[in-house]
């Protein structure tokens, strides 16, 4: 018994000690109602403090969830305003802080100067937006002295000052007091009115402890106190919502005009356009200039004799297999810059008659910025097909995104909170990856795009005796068009239909395989590529720090001191 008494006390020692640094021996409130729908609040302390202390805080609660008459939650904001706080030292929070916090604190004393003793504090405010409005009448429910003060109240006094328009009488006012969520009038405080003055008194032996409230309700007659109401509540609550939806609508209206391509109807085709090398066409069908479009020259390579594809079987249990790619001659004069930026990245830049070799695992870390000069080629390369306008909308659409973001996001998380922020930064986000795409056609583009079209669509639907045909007028068929079905994404499915009509693969990709597929080179040239795209354009990760750093009514609320 003794044993837990001690650990009992050890636990609440720390409370004792915050609430018993200082006691209110005397506290009145002076508050005089305004018909405009405000209020004035006047609060006087005579305390005293047992330890030095640098002063007082009074915490002021801002933010209310009510429900109405009907039923339905109400998130109520009351705003707090013309602090002062007559002969000392005080700091409150910006009106910003006041949107985003729940609760505003008026801090009174100086860090620099610690004080004991008896003391006097008077701090004045003004409400706003602190009424109830109901279908009998408005009320008035605040509470005078709130649970949350780390101090004992010895005395409390009170007078409301009602406007002189306004007429109540005893039945109207109700004061309560004690632990939250009592309900039975206060038999502690002495109630009077008169000549539109409602005053309170604690009696003599009244004590209000941490935790304890002292509560006044009174009942005004309908329509005496002015409603601040939004002129369109909606926009109070989810305004941002509006403004994103004319963001997102004026980007879609400017990508109809500048983004979005005519309509083409696709025209049948076996080939793909004469003089258009796979990652031409990988690009133009999707307006993007991906890592596949570029790896998919190597079969284009291969197919016209500039290079071969040897299997590297692993040479025991811990060593993975390789490629090796072989130069066998080099490229022709005309072709493309990102052609010649990716074929001399892999064999260098003059290639002889002897064969010239590299490891596809040797590129780790090494190739990508080959790929990224080369990916930035094909681009420019690509214009030409493209509307000369769309790409500086584009760039223009970009700046406008990212201005338009950096001046939202605070206006956004003043006026909204972070809701809306976070429905900026998503929206922002979106379009900013949508904005890749605001890239046009011209007449040459929307050409050469149907003749894609429809020759990626023979890819996905060619039928056995079709490419029977093709085959019978071009053997090398197959090996001509497995480059683009490749940027195209279709690869295996191309492969596969040629594989029913017993085609042997390719010549100059050699496999470790003794009895050599065409099913089988459409699983180990699929790995292959795969394996390839992925170490051609892996880059060295760059070293941490290692992740460390160093460093009832409203009015509810309370204080302290500090």
């Amino acid at each position: 018994m003794k044993y837990n008494l001690i650990l009992l006390l050890a636990l609440l020692a720390p409370f004792f000690g915050v609430a018993q640094d200082f006691t209110v021996n005397k506290y009145t409130v002076d508050v005089t109602i305004h018909e405009e729908g405000y209020f004035d609040v006047v609060e006087r302390y005579d305390l005293t403090f047992a330890i030095p202390k640098h002063g007082i805080y009074r915490d002021i609660q801002t933010k209310y969830d009510l429900l109405t008459e009907e039923g339905a939650k109400e998130i109520r904001k009351i705003k707090i305003s013309d602090v002062k706080v007559p002969g000392r030292t005080f700091e409150t929070p910006f009106d910003f802080e006041q949107k985003l916090s729940g609760t505003y604190q008026i801090k009174i004393g100086d860090a620099d100067k610690t004080i004991t003793g008896p003391q006097h504090y008077e701090i004045r405010y003004r409400v706003t937006n602190a009424f109830l409005y109901e279908t009998d009448g408005v009320k008035f429910y605040w509470n005078l002295k709130p649970r949350d003060w780390w101090a004992t109240f010895q005395a409390i006094d009170f007078r409301i000052h009602l406007p002189s328009a306004i007429a109540v009488d005893s039945s109207d006012v109700f004061v309560y007091s004690g632990a939250t969520g009592t309900t039975t009038v206060s038999q502690d405080m002495d109630v009077t009115l008169a000549n539109g003055v409602v005053e309170g008194k604690s009696q003599p032996l009244f004590k209000s402890y941490t935790g304890e409230s002292v509560t006044i309700l009174i009942n005004l007659p309908p329509n005496s106190i002015a409603e601040h109401k939004p002129l369109w509540p909606f926009w109070t609550d989810y305004g941002w919502t509006l403004i994103l939806a004319v963001l997102l609508a004026w980007f879609y209206r400017t990508w109809l005009k500048y983004g979005k391509d005519d309509p083409v109807v696709s025209t049948t085709s076996y080939y793909p356009p004469d003089g258009m090398d796979p990652a031409m066409a990988g690009f133009l069908i999707n307006d993007s200039d991906d890592s596949s479009d570029l790896i998919a020259l190597i079969p284009y390579w291969g197919s016209k004799g500039f290079l071969r594809i040897e299997e590297i079987p692993k040479k025991n249990w811990f060593t993975a297999p390789d490629t090796k790619l072989i130069a066998l001659k080099p490229l022709p004069s005309d072709a493309s810059p990102y052609e010649k930026t990716i074929f001399e990245g892999l064999f260098g830049n003059h290639v002889h008659l002897t064969q010239t070799e590299v490891l596809i695992s040797s590129l780790k870390d090494k190739f990508y910025t080959k790929m990224s000069s080369a990916k930035s080629t094909l681009s420019q390369q690509a214009q030409p097909y493209y509307e000369a306008g769309s790409r500086r909308v584009r760039n223009i659409t970009y700046g406008v995104i990212i201005v338009l973001t950096l001046i939202l996001v605070p206006t956004f998380l003043f006026v909204w909170g972070f809701l809306a922020i976070f429905g900026v930064i998503v929206s922002s986000v979106f379009l900013l990856i949508m904005n890749i795409f605001m890239i046009k056609k011209n007449a040459k583009g929307n050409v050469a795009f149907s003749d894609l079209k429809g020759f990626r669509q023979f890819i996905k639907v060619a039928e056995a005796n079709k490419l029977k045909m093709l085959m019978a007028e071009n053997p090398s068929y197959f090996e001509t068009t497995m480059g683009y079905a490749l940027a195209f994404g279709l690869f295996k499915d191309w492969t596969n239909k040629f594989d029913a009509l017993n085609v042997a693969p390719p010549s100059w990709y050699r496999s470790t395989h003794n009895n050599f597929t065409m099913s089988n080179f459409a699983n180990s040239f699929s790995s292959t590529m795969s394996s390839a795209q992925s170490t051609m354009v892996s880059s060295p990760k760059s070293s941490g720090s290692g992740g460390g750093s160093s460093g009832g009514g409203f009015g509810g609320g309370g204080g302290g001191s500090w």
